[in-house]
C-alpha cells in the first residue's frame, strides 16, 4: 500500500511515517497543502492520503484538508481519502463522509482515539477497498438512529467501520441474509434509493449519512459555534 500523509504537524510526519515504512508502506510526505498538490502534479498517486483538517500551522487555514479532500475526490477519484483530525463533530464527518457518495473510499478518524499503528492500516485498507469508515467514538455518534430499530443501529454502527455484509454476519451472529433484509430496511426507513433506481450511489455512505442526520434527542451543533469538547 502507498499512503500519503498531508499534514503540518511535524510530529505526525516524525513518528508515523518511520512506523509505516517498517510495515512496507511505501510513504510519501506532504507538509501543506501546496506540497500535497505539488506531489500529485509530478505523477505520485498514493492509494489513500492520510489527510489533516486543520492547516493552520501552514497558513492554509484551518479546513483546508475539507476543502482539498472535495477537490482531490473531483480530479482524482481514484485515491482514497482518510480524513484525520481533532475535530470531534458530527457536521465534518458528514461532510467527508458525503464526499464518498458515489465512489465510497472515505474515512473519518479521530486523531486522538487511534490506539496503535495497526488499528489506521485497518482504516486505511478499508478505504482503499472502496470502502467507508468512520470512528465510532465520534461525539454523538451512538445518540443517533431514532428511525431504526436497536438490531438496525448495530447493523449501521457496523456499516460505518468498513465491515462487509459477511463480516457484520459474523459480528452479530446472524446470517448474512438477515444481515442483507436489514440493510434494505434501513435504506427504507431512511428513503434512500435502491441499487435499481440509482446503480451510480454508494447506498452505504447514503445510510451512514442518513444515520449522522438522524437523531435521537441530540440536536447538531452549530457550525458557527466553537467546538466545546
Amino acid at each position: 500500500m502507498h499512503i500519503m500523509i498531508s499534514d503540518d504537524g511535524l510530529f505526525y510526519h516524525d513518528l508515523l511515517a518511520p512506523a509505516l515504512r517498517q510495515r512496507a508502506i511505501q510513504v510519501t510526505q506532504a507538509k501543506s497543502i501546496r506540497e500535497t498538490y505539488a506531489q500529485l502534479a509530478k505523477g505520485v498517486f498514493p492509494d489513500v492520503i492520510l489527510l489533516d483538517v486543520d492547516f493552520s500551522r501552514s497558513g492554509e487555514g484551518s479546513f483546508a484538508g475539507l476543502r482539498a479532500a472535495r477537490d482531490i475526490r473531483e480530479r482524482f477519484p481514484e485515491i482514497g481519502l482518510l480524513v484525520w483530525s481533532q475535530h470531534n463533530e458530527l457536521r465534518i464527518a458528514r461532510e467527508v463522509i458525503s464526499i464518498g457518495r458515489q465512489g465510497g473510499r472515505v474515512g473519518y478518524v479521530l486523531k486522538d482515539k487511534l490506539e496503535d499503528v495497526p488499528q489506521l492500516l485497518n482504516y486505511a485498507s478499508t478505504v482503499q477497498a472502496g470502502g467507508i469508515s468512520i470512528d465510532a467514538e465520534l461525539h454523538g455518534f451512538a445518540n443517533r438512529g431514532g428511525k431504526l430499530t436497536p438490531m438496525q443501529r448495530k447493523v449501521v454502527e457496523q456499516i460505518s467501520q468498513g465491515f462487509t455484509n459477511k463480516a457484520i454476519a459474523t459480528q452479530l451472529r446472524m446470517s448474512v441474509g438477515t444481515v442483507e433484509r436489514h440493510i434494505s430496511a434501513i435504506r427504507i426507513a431512511y428513503g434512500l434509493p435502491s441499487l435499481d433506481e440509482d446503480p451510480e450511489v454508494n447506498i452505504r455512505v447514503l445510510i451512514v449519512l442518513a444515520y449522522l442526520s438522524d437523531t435521537t434527542g441530540h440536536s447538531e451543533p452549530d457550525p458557527d459555534e466553537p467546538d466545546r469538547d
